[in-house]
């Protein structure tokens, strides 16, 4: 059963979606990706939490194409953030891993957002935050089922 939405919701939560992704965008790109662009800060986060990723599984989980992730890749290698290598087991696939350097700098990322969004949650209370995150985690969810949906059909036009 789908829930109709009424279009002033819609209006508003798209509204507030923008004024959400400036913030987010100028935070990101003022203090928090260390001197890397916000696509590449994406990808070494993605690699971070993996620990050990092939290109066409991070092209997966940021929902770009192989290339545009190999593009990234490569300026991440040439400074020397992350490591490729080539299994012996499968020499189709390119696993990627951070190097020393590519560990320190998410970490410092990883530091300089948990105090940003740490200060953001905290006009929040206990279950506030508890509804909130819930509700965000519903939210994205629906936005990644609906990605692939929206490739099929609804934002073919």
């Amino acid at each position: 059963m789908t829930n109709k939405v009424d279009d002033q919701t819609i209006k508003k939560f798209r509204e507030i979606l923008r004024r959400f992704e400036r913030e987010i965008f100028v935070q990101s790109n003022d203090c928090c990706c260390n001197g890397v662009t916000l696509a590449q800060c994406h990808t070494l986060l993605e690699i971070e939490n993996k620990g050990n990723i092939s290109i066409t599984e991070l092209s997966k989980i940021l929902g770009l194409d192989k290339s545009t992730i190999s593009r990234t890749i490569d300026g991440l290698v040439n400074i020397g953030l992350v490591d490729r290598s080539i299994p012996e087991e499968n020499r189709r696939m390119t696993m990627l891993q951070l190097t020393k350097a590519g560990k320190k700098i998410c970490q410092s990322i990883n530091a300089k957002n948990d105090e940003y969004f740490a200060a953001i949650l905290s006009s929040l209370t206990g279950p506030e935050k508890s509804e909130f995150l819930k509700i965000f985690e519903k939210i994205t969810g629906q936005m990644v089922q609906l990605r692939s949906v929206c490739t099929q059909t609804i934002c073919k036009d």
